[in-house]
């Protein structure tokens, strides 16, 4: 397996690795109650946030492929796509500004998606979404790292169920650690239940909570990475 930076064209297999490896997770079994009637509709979903996040401003799109010899590659197939990690560096910096740069051919595409997605929400095109569900969820969202002014964030890590536990997400969170520890910044994410035992594998801590519903029974945990000599320097969400 190696890492490569996405194309537009990995889109298509970053969506549909996403359908099957977040199909059960307890936000968008809560959100998206109707999947499993309009499944291509939560796929497009996974499309649009790639296409979205892949132009805009500060983000990083890495995919995991497979190499000769990996289990699951087939001879001459070429490399398949088994994973995919959406970083954000968010900052004021000079060097969170140098991963900001933009192309005006980009903010061009990122302007357009934002308007296409804009429409989509708008007349509520997405069949297997409870809009209402979503509202109430994302309004009563908490701060989001608001105290730490210079970190990558990990927005997306994904993996095809059928290559999961081969270290793919290990790999792929190493690109963020050493970047951050290069960069003397933290890392920070929300987890959804699955992924938790990965992060703390990887030297991650609780930092906090996202979201916290009694009624919702949603429970989305804060984690942070800090750089070597560092930790412990960001303390936890909330402190002064």
């Amino acid at each position: 397996m190696h890492l490569r930076p996405a194309e537009p064209s990995d889109f298509s297999a970053t969506a549909s690795i996403s359908v099957d490896a977040f199909w059960d997770d307890e936000l968008y079994a809560y959100t998206n109650v109707w999947r499993e009637k309009y499944p291509e509709h939560l796929r497009d979903h996974f499309l649009r946030q790639h296409r979205l996040r892949y132009w805009s401003a500060g983000y990083v799109f890495h995919i995991a492929v497979t190499d000769e010899g990996d289990v699951g590659h087939f001879p001459g197939q070429g490399e398949k796509v088994v994973g995919y990690a959406i970083w954000q560096r968010r900052g004021t910096s000079q060097t969170a500004k140098r991963w900001q740069k933009q192309t005006p051919w980009a903010l061009l595409e990122q302007t357009l998606l934002e308007a296409s997605n804009y429409y989509y929400d708008l007349v509520r095109a997405d069949k297997s979404l409870d809009y209402n569900r979503l509202h109430l969820f994302t309004s009563e969202a908490t701060q989001d790292f608001d105290a730490i002014p210079e970190m990558w964030k990990l927005r997306n890590l994904c993996v095809d169920p059928k290559f999961q536990r081969r270290g793919i997400g290990s790999m792929m969170i190493q690109w963020g650690q050493e970047q951050a520890q290069k960069e003397r910044c933290p890392i920070g994410l929300e987890s959804s239940t699955m992924a938790r035992k990965t992060y703390q594998k990887n030297g991650f801590r609780v930092y906090g909570n996202t979201y916290y519903r009694d009624s919702l029974s949603i429970d989305v945990p804060m984690f942070i990475w800090e750089p070597s000599g560092m930790e412990g320097e960001w303390g936890m969400q909330g402190e002064k």
